[in-house]
């Protein structure tokens, strides 16, 4: 399972901070973990990580649809955060957050 406080610094520090095979590992494993779940938003969000690891792994990688796409997710993360019934909703929250502020 990836882990909310490693993804949210490597996001906070830039996405140069993320090679592409690491960004790749990390997606995967949050769209693992996102499968699993019932929370309202969760499958868009799978759906959205699948696309952005296919704009990140093309050649050439199209720096405005990824930043088009991470602004989403990161507006659709803190949405889903607010729905989850969990503990870590609100590291959610600060992720999508990350995300946002990442994209602009």
């Amino acid at each position: 399972m990836p882990q909310f406080g490693s993804t949210i610094k490597r996001v906070q520090d830039g996405v140069k901070g993320f090679t592409i095979s690491l960004a790749v590992t990390n997606i995967e494993g949050w769209e693992a973990t996102l499968s699993k779940m019932e929370t309202p938003g969760a499958k868009g969000l799978v759906r959205d990580l699948e696309r952005l690891k296919k704009l990140i792994q093309a050649d050439p990688i199209n720096g405005d649809k990824v930043k088009e796409l991470v602004a989403k997710l990161g507006k659709a993360t803190v949405t889903f955060a607010g729905k989850a019934k969990s503990k870590n909703a609100e590291k959610a929250k600060q992720l999508g957050e990350a995300l946002a502020k990442a994209a602009e």
